[in-house]
């Protein structure tokens, strides 16, 4: 959330960073509503002021001199209470249209053009040069008995899929191997979050109510399916204000992500790249605002990292406004090289959301003088794991229908390759 001091204060600021987003939202409405609450408040503090006046007045006349005091105050007290109703009225029409509003782009996040193309930072690892038309990997997950499409749509309907024998265990091996490095090389610590989250969390997050329509929900508890870990790791903290001295934090979790992706539209739906229901490993931290940048930067390696063991190439891309994400003030996509599909797709996204979202948390820690103020929250991919056994069966598939098993991977699969199905 947007403070709104900041956007009343500086209006042209904040419509422009909704230009370089490429939104046409109209601030002057939320102006208007911040003028309106402003002087409701300054007169119902007037009114204050004077009904507590006259109460002290009239404790000083003789009783039968108070009934013109009295009946006054009363008017005064009724009028006070229709103002503080007004103003409630506009205080929480005012704060949907605060929740509404995207985090602004930092200064040196570029404006999109479509003349420019991709912001591509760099590409790490090579190409395979295959001997052979490499297949996409949902051809060589049906050949292979690993991936049932057709069994997923049988229990859940399109875009679910269920993972057989081998293919089963991968994802497992991935999970454990995402969790494992992050623990252990980047010193994260592991949580295990509810898979359930309020709907409280989902604001707090930046989740609500800009994505009500993708999110799936227990209408009876108002619960809602957890759609990536930062919801909940958000949630471990809301309403809390931490002691200088507990930050920085560093969290990992995996969690099952379920979105709806309603009305979404995409030639990437096939295989294990747009599901309703996915696994995924997150990075999250709770910063000091002066450590965020190198924060972000640190993420992205560390995201980087698991390609790099897994011999995956992939290239880094840094976001421009019009593709941040809706809490991001600044972005970047690792995106894996996908040969039997011959594209790159994206693997992982890092935001850096500055106090976005704790401000909406109400999330706060106490510097070492002066007031409490919000931390910055950071999250990265680390990595989607559905996406990442898609890169491993097109990138280690062998002319003969077999895929290899990536080094790092053999202690948790206990082989080195999925052998291709007798003919």
């Amino acid at each position: 959330m947007l403070s709104l001091d900041f956007i009343c204060q500086h209006p042209d600021i904040v419509r422009e960073g909704l230009r370089k987003r490429r939104l046409s939202i109209n601030l002057d409405e939320i102006l208007r509503l911040a003028e309106q609450r402003r002087a409701l408040i300054t007169r119902c503090d007037g009114l204050h002021a004077t009904i507590k006046s006259q109460r002290e007045q009239i404790k000083t006349l003789p009783v039968g001199k108070r009934a013109v005091l009295n009946a006054q105050t009363k008017l005064l007290s009724e009028e006070l209470q229709q103002l503080e109703l007004q103003g409630s009225d506009l205080k929480t029409r005012l704060n949907l249209q605060l929740l509404s509003l995207p985090n602004l782009p930092q200064a040196s996040v570029k404006e999109n053009s479509e003349q420019e193309g991709d912001n591509e930072l760099r590409r790490w690892g090579h190409q395979s040069a295959f001997q052979f038309k490499p297949l996409p990997h949902w051809e060589v997950g049906a050949r292979l008995g690993l991936i049932d499409s057709e069994g997923g749509v049988r229990i859940a309907g399109s875009r679910f899929v269920a993972l057989r024998g081998a293919g089963a265990k991968l994802e497992r091996a991935l999970i454990s191997f995402m969790l494992d490095t992050h623990t252990t090389l980047h010193g994260y610590t592991e949580i295990l979050p509810p898979q359930l989250v309020k709907r409280s969390v989902m604001v707090g997050s930046g989740q609500l109510p800009k994505f009500e329509e993708q999110a799936y929900v227990c209408e009876e508890d108002e619960l809602y399916l957890n759609p990536t870990a930062e919801v909940p790791l958000i949630g471990l903290h809301s309403h809390t204000t931490f002691s200088f001295d507990e930050l920085p934090l560093r969290y990992v979790a995996w969690t099952t992500a379920f979105r709806r992706e309603a009305g979404a539209s995409s030639r990437q739906n096939r295989g294990l790249l747009r599901l309703h229901q996915f696994n995924k490993v997150e990075l999250f931290q709770y910063v000091f605002p002066t450590e965020s940048a190198n924060a972000l930067r640190q993420m992205v390696e560390h995201a980087e990292r698991i390609l790099q063991l897994l011999e995956l190439p992939y290239r880094v891309v840094a976001l421009d406004a019009a593709q941040l994400p809706f809490s991001a003030a600044r972005a970047f996509d690792i995106e894996v090289w996908m040969p039997g599909m011959d594209e790159y797709i994206e693997i992982s996204s890092i935001s850096n959301c500055e106090a976005f979202q704790t401000r909406r948390a109400e999330i706060k820690y106490r510097p070492q003088q002066g007031a409490a103020m919000y931390p910055h929250t950071l999250n990265a991919s680390g990595l989607a794991v559905g996406r990442t056994m898609a890169a491993i069966l097109e990138t280690y598939q062998q002319a003969d229908g077999s895929v290899i098993i990536p080094k790092v991977l053999r202690p948790y699969m206990g082989v080195s390759e999925l052998a291709a199905p007798v003919e």
